[in-house]
């Protein structure tokens, strides 16, 4: 097999699945040379059989990055970035502007529009565009001049209740609420979420959807995007079951047998490649309007969350998504380091996946999304961490920590538990057999959690009814 380099900058479960399918290939003997959040346990091990290097670094600094690169940048073929904060530092800037020869799978740093939500609604075409307005505090002469303002806009789009707040920079998925759910009135809006904010934010109309969400790697050519798409994958972004509690970073998803999921019609899969075909072509012009490099915007994922029918909730432009990009990995035929060669070189081979449903659900410790205060001390003593086995659950650690021998859990997503079958049901019920062997090995126990309704059947069929409704 043919030796390669990688270097990757990893954060959480989604990395160490990027890796693990690489890890997998028929083709190639990697290396890796990590950078990560985390002394991930998984990641020590695939360091130490490849014969690779990892730094730990918990800010994820750009320099730890380039210290890194300097020293092994002659070794590396490719670089990966599975997640959005190095992006949108500019590492591909940093790598292209030393002149080394690391071909990347991420974009350069003015293109990641996920560092902000106004930019990225300027850019999506108006007719998938919800209402909205950018607000910049700072070019208010007052606060009450600025709290006025906000007033109009809430009661010209109905009220509190029909509205969405979200703030302009990147929060994980975190950082947005919803009126009627995590206020009520404009008071509470203003109160809770405004009073004190002194950043760019949107306020936006509130759209009754059915959400998706849509992967789609493009290489520079916008005729090869129907070659290069994911499976359609549904998130759970709220911590509590019934869709209740705070927007987290995702607590699962699940993923059906063949591309769209049960809820969708041919019309909502179309537009996943309509939306990503015209964002494409407005951030074309927006880079030829600024004389900027249209080269630095691919290779690139574009990760868009669909809103059935015909709307878009966000997007984000050079990663996949977390939990989304999961699934799609542990079904794809394709040799992954083959596939991204391919990517960045403008000639990507078609992507394939088999016809398996995929429920993805993540074990948390107790403080993850407010479901209890305090300081915990866990530690998981889970053999099952190191088995990849199809006909088994999967299990990719997220942010747990090694440390003296032993592995203890940290404060956000803690294993990512992945089941694989016929139907969603099936690979539902896998995965939830896992939860319980991983929730099960905690000391002490009774304080790792999960959310019990993802893929259920209940939640599925509300979806479709939902769905169908807004037809």
């Amino acid at each position: 097999m043919e030796h390669v380099g990688i270097f990757a900058s990893i954060y959480g479960s989604r990395g160490v699945a990027e890796l693990l399918k690489m890890f997998s290939s028929h083709n190639y003997s990697p290396t890796f040379y990590i950078v990560a959040k985390q002394n991930n346990p998984m990641l020590r091990r695939l360091v130490k059989v490849t014969g690779g290097v990892l730094r730990v670094d918990r800010s994820l600094k750009l320099s730890t990055h380039i210290d890194l690169l300097e020293k092994y940048h002659g070794e590396i073929d490719l670089a990966i970035c599975p997640h959005e904060k190095i992006v949108i530092a500019g590492l591909r800037d940093a790598i292209e502007e030393r002149g080394w020869n690391i071909p990347c799978t991420f974009p350069r740093k003015i293109f990641a529009i996920e560092r902000s939500k106004i930019l990225q609604r300027r850019l999506f075409p108006e007719d998938y565009n919800p209402r909205w307005k950018a607000f910049h505090p700072s070019k208010y002469s007052s606060r009450g001049e600025l709290l006025e303002d906000v007033k109009r806009w809430v009661e010209m789009l109905g009220g509190a209740g029909n509205v969405v707040f979200k703030p302009d920079s990147p929060a994980a998925g975190k950082g947005v609420a919803v009126g009627g759910e995590h206020f009520h009135t404009l008071n509470e809006l203003i109160e809770g979420y405004i009073s004190s904010f002194n950043q760019p934010f949107i306020i936006e109309e509130r759209v009754e959807a059915e959400e998706s969400s849509c992967q789609i790697w493009f290489d520079g050519s916008i005729g090869h995007l129907n070659f290069l798409r994911y499976p359609e994958i549904r998130d759970y972004k709220r911590a509590f079951e019934g869709d209740l509690g705070p927007n987290t970073g995702g607590m699962g998803c699940y993923m059906d047998s063949k591309p769209i999921l049960p809820f969708m019609f041919e019309e909502d899969w179309s537009s996943g490649y309509e939306l990503a075909s015209k964002l494409i072509r407005n951030m074309q012009s927006w880079a030829e309007e600024n004389d900027l490099n249209p080269e630095g915007m691919y290779p690139c994922m574009y990760y868009l969350a669909m809103a059935h029918p015909h709307r878009v909730f966000e997007g984000n432009i050079g990663r996949p998504g977390d939990p989304e990009d999961i699934p799609p990995l542990l079904t794809m035929k394709n040799d992954l380091i083959d596939f991204y060669f391919g990517l960045v070189e403008g000639n990507p081979p078609n992507l394939n996946f088999e016809e398996k449903a995929s429920v993805l659900i993540y074990v948390v410790p107790p403080t993850y999304g407010g479901r209890m205060s305090g300081k915990f001390n866990i530690k998981l003593n889970f053999e099952g961490l190191w088995i990849l086995d199809q006909n088994n659950p999967v299990y990719l650690p997220g942010d747990i920590e090694l440390s003296d021998g032993a592995v203890y859990v940290k404060t956000s997503r803690s294993v990512a538990v992945v089941g694989l079958g016929e139907s969603i049901e099936d690979a539902r019920r896998l995965a939830l057999r896992g939860v319980e062997l991983v929730e099960d090995s905690a000391e002490p126990k009774g304080y790792l959690w999960h959310r019990g309704d993802i893929a259920s059947k209940e939640h599925i069929e509300k979806s479709v009814d939902h769905r169908r409704r807004l037809a």
